[in-house]
C-alpha cells in the first residue's frame, strides 16, 4: 500500500534528514517524483508511481486519487514524456 510522505518521515531513523526526491515532474493535478538512488555501480535515478493530485472540496486537504479521466490521461503521458527525458539527462551527464 502506498505510504504519505509523513508515514515515511516517521520511518526515519531518529537525527537523519527526511529523504527528498531529486526532482518532481508536475503536469496538470499529476505529479512524478524522481529519487537519486546509489549502488556500487554508482548513482541513477528512479522514478515513483504518478499521484494524481486533487483538493478535497469539503476538507479543503490535498489528496491522492487513482482514476485518470480524459484530461488526467493526457497529463498523465506528458508527465511520463518529461520525466524519462530528465531521466536520460541526468544519466547522460554522469558520463
Amino acid at each position: 500500500m502506498a505510504q504519505s510522505n509523513a508515514q515515511r518521515a516517521e520511518e526515519q531513523p531518529a537525527g537523519s534528514p527526511a529523504r527528498r526526491p531529486e526532482f518532481t515532474v508536475k503536469v496538470g493535478n499529476v505529479e512524478i517524483a524522481v529519487w537519486k538512488n546509489s549502488s556500487d555501480k554508482g548513482d541513477f535515478h528512479t522514478a515513483s508511481a504518478p499521484a494524481l493530485r486533487y483538493k478535497d472540496k469539503q476538507t479543503g486537504e490535498w489528496k491522492d486519487g487513482s482514476s485518470y479521466g480524459p484530461m488526467d490521461l493526457l497529463a498523465l503521458s506528458e508527465a511520463a514524456r518529461e520525466t524519462s527525458a530528465k531521466i536520460r539527462e541526468l544519466s547522460e551527464s554522469r558520463r
